[in-house]
């Protein structure tokens, strides 16, 4: 149980860093403000693989470095549907809950991704837009917090806590108040298939599915905006998450039925002592204060 705590508080200030070397990522694309797509890059490799690197470094000099899940799968075509299939149900689903926040409280628009990305930059430079808003974040976010970050927890408090432990972090670094429960069922998502498949792959794989599916949507409704496309976004939103929730449920049904999906291995601990065991450590309580002080109070 002392190794387990040991790492992770480690992995907690894995976060607080994360989180910091995120905020300070502004400074990176201020000085490359005339390649925005390269401070981008260099901000998300900085913000996630030099923190997942230092803790697996630090994990392997202590002896705690096992279970990880960064290798690669079993090949089987089922599970890789499944995993675009879900991928794109909850980035839909998101989507979704993004527009009726925005009705909610009256703003104009909905902010699919960062800024910085546009139908004109897509036409220019797709292959550079896609290699640093889609597949780069999803590759170096995904084997940080859920190749490595999730198994740490798993091993201090279960599968079911990790995953939405892994899930809140995963809201808490990509979203803010206005903006929490969209990130917060896709770190759920991308968790559960994970562990489900023993490998952080098919989370990158749904991942990139919801990046694309971003970049899709932003390119036609900034395209097509004069011909009213708004008008048909919500309706078409739903008959699409309706259609990919079926998909994703008999895709699921089918890998149950081979028997091909690992059950939740459960904890005995009460679920005060599992809380207690994950986020009561000093690294996480760190990175919690910091994500408070800039989400809530504003004051960073």
């Amino acid at each position: 149980m002392r190794n387990k705590n040991r790492s992770a508080a480690y992995a907690g200030f894995a976060l607080f860093a994360c989180f910091g070397l995120l905020y300070a990522a502004g400074a990176i694309q201020d000085a490359l403000y005339r390649q925005p797509l390269t401070g981008m890059l260099l901000s998300t490799v900085l913000a996630f693989f030099v923190p997942a690197a230092f803790l697996a470094a630090v994990l392997r000099h202590g002896g705690y470095l096992t279970g990880l899940r960064l290798g690669f799968p079993g090949f089987r075509l089922k599970k890789v549907w499944f995993a675009i299939h879900s991928g794109i149900a909850v980035s839909l689903l998101a989507v979704l809950l993004n527009t009726l926040y925005v009705s909610a409280s009256d703003l104009v628009g909905i902010e699919l991704t960062v800024s910085i990305v546009t139908a004109e930059s897509l036409q220019q430079s797709a292959g550079m837009t896609i290699l640093g808003v889609a597949v780069v974040p999803a590759l170096l976010e995904e084997i940080f917090l859920h190749g490595v970050i999730q198994p740490i927890y798993e091993k201090a408090a279960g599968t079911w806590a990790a995953i939405l432990f892994t899930a809140v972090v995963y809201a808490m670094l990509h979203g803010d108040l206005g903006d929490f429960v969209g990130p917060l069922l896709m770190g759920c998502v991308y968790g559960y298939l994970t562990y489900e498949c023993q490998s952080v792959w098919p989370a990158f794989i749904a991942h990139l599915s919801n990046n694309l599916l971003y970049l899709a949507i932003l390119w036609l409704t900034d395209t097509y905006a004069a011909f009213g496309i708004w008008e048909y976004f919500s309706f078409t939103s739903v008959i699409l998450l309706l259609l990919f929730l079926y998909l994703t449920f008999r895709t699921a049904e089918d890998l149950f039925e081979d028997e091909d999906m690992p059950h939740f291995q459960r904890r005995k601990l009460p679920v005060l002592q599992t809380v207690m065991a994950m986020a009561l450590n000093p690294g996480f309580l760190v990175f919690a204060m910091a994500f408070a002080a800039k989400a809530v109070f504003q004051v960073i």
